[in-house]
């Protein structure tokens, strides 16, 4: 074969696989809508049944024969667009009743397919109605990042200290859940979360270390005091910023006299991250540590700083309006820009 017909010879099987693309997407199409206008009439008796076990509390001979008698994947999605939006008893009686019509084995064995398809939606089933505590745990690892993430849901419904634990060891890793799944699930855990958390923040340090501060501070427990004065002093500078808003979250003299000592660190994020902690905690004798922070060559330092100002009240309204005459064009625009803040932009606006 010559270089002209092995040319055409690939156009050829590219065209091919073009229509075939296009057919498939097309026909998917079809068979979707198809199917959608076939289930119509049972999905809206389906809903209604639902409806009715969530007001009496239980469902009517009639209303479970029905449910019974439904397509398998109309029963999971009836229950999973259904009951994440019931709480208390309602939910309750749902979860019994999918148990009485033995939906939970069936969760149970999608949990345990090859198709990741078929793991989502058995993991997600499996949070709404109960379930899995077997085969759940395991999936936290599994290959696909959309059932290790419904997982991660998952173990917030069921929140044992083994499942805490596991989720704190997640923390470094979690990109791989989705950025916000597991520290969202364990700032919902909060009181369950403290013990586990403080284990992990004494014993690691440096970039492992830096999502569970923000959890810690998302929940700002004393318990986590020793840890962020700790850290403060830690190598990176991330970690440093981020121990200082944990600190400034909590509060005591010690993380002030620390706070104070790091709006003079070398790096410009933790200098930011201290000004904004000792404005967040309203320590107004901190003025005149933040207020030379006005005259810093990063703007973040300088805004953070002149924020923080704003928020200490009268003492740093006083810093703000002496800005306005400094020599230092940049400590002079800032303070004019904050002070001309509306008071919701500004709250707004700290870090």
């Amino acid at each position: 074969m010559d270089p002209v017909q092995l040319v055409r010879f690939v156009l050829f099987l590219e065209v091919i696989a073009f229509a075939c693309a296009i057919a498939a997407f097309f026909g998917h199409a079809v068979l979707s809508n198809a199917r959608e206008r076939r289930w119509a009439v049972a999905t809206a008796r389906g809903r209604r049944a639902l409806m009715e076990v969530v007001r009496t509390g239980r469902p009517t001979k009639a209303d479970e024969a029905l449910l019974r008698g439904l397509p398998t994947r109309l029963k999971v999605r009836l229950f999973t667009e259904l009951v994440p939006s019931i709480s208390g008893q309602g939910r309750a009686q749902l979860g019994v009743l999918a148990r009485e019509i033995g939906l939970v084995p069936v969760a149970e064995r999608l949990a345990r397919s090859r198709s990741w398809r078929d793991r989502l939606l058995g993991v997600r089933l499996l949070a709404t109605v109960g379930g899995g505590q077997d085969i759940v745990p395991a999936l936290l690892d599994d290959r696909h990042s959309g059932v290790r993430a419904e997982a991660v849901e998952w173990a917030g419904e069921h929140p044992t200290p083994q499942i805490i634990e596991r989720l704190v060891e997640l923390l470094p890793d979690t990109d791989c859940y989705g950025r916000f799944v597991v520290r969202d699930t364990l700032l919902r855990l909060r009181a369950g979360t403290i013990e586990p958390l403080v284990r992990y923040l004494e014993t690691h340090d440096g970039a492992a270390a830096e999502p569970a501060l923000d959890v810690a501070a998302g929940i700002a427990h004393p318990a986590f005091s020793a840890v962020a004065l700790r850290l403060c002093l830690d190598p990176d500078a991330p970690v440093r910023a981020r121990a200082a808003a944990l600190a400034g979250a909590i509060g005591s003299e010690e993380a002030v006299g620390v706070l104070q000592r790091m709006v003079h660190d070398d790096d410009a994020g933790v200098r930011a991250a201290a000004a904004a902690a000792l404005g967040r905690l309203g320590h107004w004798p901190s003025a005149a540590v933040i207020a030379p922070l006005l005259r810093d060559r990063a703007w973040i330092v300088r805004s953070q700083g002149a924020l923080a100002l704003r928020g200490l009240g009268s003492p740093g309204h006083l810093y703000l309006r002496r800005g306005l005459t400094d020599d230092d064009p940049f400590a002079a625009d800032i303070s004019r820009q904050v002070l001309d803040l509306p008071e919701s932009s500004a709250e707004r606006e700290r870090w």
